[in-house]
């Protein structure tokens, strides 16, 4: 029978757990899983940084080929027919598209928000998460047809990593300067999104010069190993690079709290710092709230995206040329999953991978 990774505990084992396959729901679809990513946010999840039940169904980052469709499901969500068979992605969580943000225009703040984390695989269709064989849509998330010269390796990241920084940097124009704190998935992902959205200068901080090496393939102007130098040494290099005033736009995706208040020392007055990497719930970090007021700065917290982001993406992927294999370089088989997760953990790769 068909597998799923289930953490078993803070830290894990992971297990792979086997359940049959069902028929999916009318206007859903089972997924043959191709490729998953191992995000950011599965290793705050790994170390125990989030308050989940345990077992836990793994995964969200992902890219699947239509197993069957439920009755109703004939096109995606731009109107493109779908066929067993097809690649598609879709986004790993689904909106009420009737509260207060959903009204408004603003389904990424839905105040109904439900993830697969609200699923559970004890129950059919059983296979609620990314790591594993299968998996099942609800009716709320929306299908997006995959071109046919789009490697897996590119679109994999694309409803997390690519979705979640294309929608975060949507405001960055022509000229702007912007600082990425980060190497990871992410980072590099949001690189190549400021580079081609027309960014002067796209600096990126990391302590692994291996991650820096291949930021620097993805549109990175300049990029910065914090290892061994103060953040005044940090921030000096970031005002050589923007004229001495600072950055417009500083991305945090370290998942630090820590790093906050250098990234909003980094920004120039009136910028803006995007806070996405800190899921992990209980941790704070100190500011004195004076450099705010006095450098009309803005800090914006940003989860999830729009789920048109998706279509957004896959002609971002089309039109562009970014080494995408270098991201996800060593996919590990399903089967040796506790060994990808090590090495994620590790940071010994830019983004983890499974494939079935």
């Amino acid at each position: 029978m068909p597998k799923i990774a289930l953490l078993t505990a803070v830290g894990g084992p992971i297990e792979l757990a086997e359940f049959p396959l069902s028929t999916p729901a009318p206007g859903t679809a089972a997924l043959k899983l191709r490729m998953a990513g191992i995000c950011g946010s599965d290793l705050h999840i790994f170390r125990g940084e989030l308050p989940l039940f345990y077992p836990f169904a793994m995964g969200h980052e992902m890219v699947g080929e239509i197993a069957e469709l439920g009755e109703g499901l004939t096109t995606d969500a731009t109107g493109k027919q779908l066929a067993v068979g097809d690649r598609v992605v879709t986004p790993y969580f689904w909106l009420c598209g009737q509260c207060h943000a959903c009204a408004r225009g603003r389904p990424h703040a839905c105040q109904n928000l439900m993830a697969g984390e609200f699923r559970t695989h004890d129950q059919a269709p059983h296979f609620v998460g990314a790591h594993g064989e299968y998996y099942y849509t609800t009716r709320r998330q929306p299908l997006y047809k995959v071109p046919e010269d789009l490697a897996d390796e590119a679109v994999a990241p694309l409803n997390c990593a690519l979705a979640q920084v294309l929608f975060a940097l949507r405001d960055v124009r022509l000229g702007h300067t912007v600082v990425i704190q980060g190497a990871g998935g992410l980072g590099i992902n949001a690189a190549a999104v400021a580079q081609t959205a027309g960014a002067a200068e796209v600096i990126v901080i990391d302590k692994l010069t291996e991650r820096l090496d291949v930021a620097s393939d993805f549109g990175a102007t300049h990029c910065i190993d914090a290892n061994g130098i103060s953040t005044p040494e940090i921030t000096e290099q970031i005002h050589r690079r923007t004229n001495g005033v600072g950055a417009d736009w500083v991305l945090e995706v370290v998942g630090a709290p820590g790093v906050i208040p250098d990234g909003i020392g980094f920004l120039n007055n009136g910028g803006t710092l995007l806070e996405v990497g800190n899921i992990g719930t209980g941790r704070t970090f100190e500011l004195d709230p004076s450099v705010l007021v006095y450098g009309n700065k803005s800090v914006r917290g940003v989860m999830l995206y729009d789920p048109v982001t998706l279509a957004i993406g896959l002609s971002f992927l089309q039109r562009t040329s970014f080494p995408f294999s270098r991201l996800m370089p060593k996919p590990f088989h399903l089967t040796d999953v506790n060994a990808a997760f090590e090495s994620a953990n590790a940071g010994l790769v830019p983004r983890g991978a499974l494939v079935p």
